[in-house]
């Protein structure tokens, strides 16, 4: 069988993070650093923290996008003229009521 390469040499070929792929390569090369003593449990604890970062604004982000989605389907009516109760809300104090 074949040894592993160490983090540095699993990792000397990434020039940028672009996917979630790449994120669990550096974790995963990070984690096996960890075991074999090539880095310390602080250097992944700070790794871990940095990719839960990344996760969270990722997850923010896909949010954003579904309700984006959701609003632009439900949204039909905005900018319409509503009618609440006694009160007109309009997209331009020009615009009157329907007859």
């Amino acid at each position: 069988m074949k040894p592993s390469p160490t983090v540095v040499e699993n990792i000397s070929d990434m020039m940028r993070i672009e996917t979630g792929g790449d994120i669990r390569r550096l974790l995963g090369a990070f984690m096996l650093g960890l075991a074999r003593k090539e880095v310390s449990a602080t250097d992944v604890e700070a790794m871990a923290k940095c990719a839960d970062a990344v996760s969270n604004s990722l997850n923010t982000e896909l949010k954003v996008l579904k309700t984006k989605v959701e609003m632009r389907d439900a949204g039909a009516d905005i900018g319409r003229i509503q009618q609440l109760g006694q009160l007109v809300i309009a997209s331009s104090p020009t615009e009157s009521l329907p007859e």
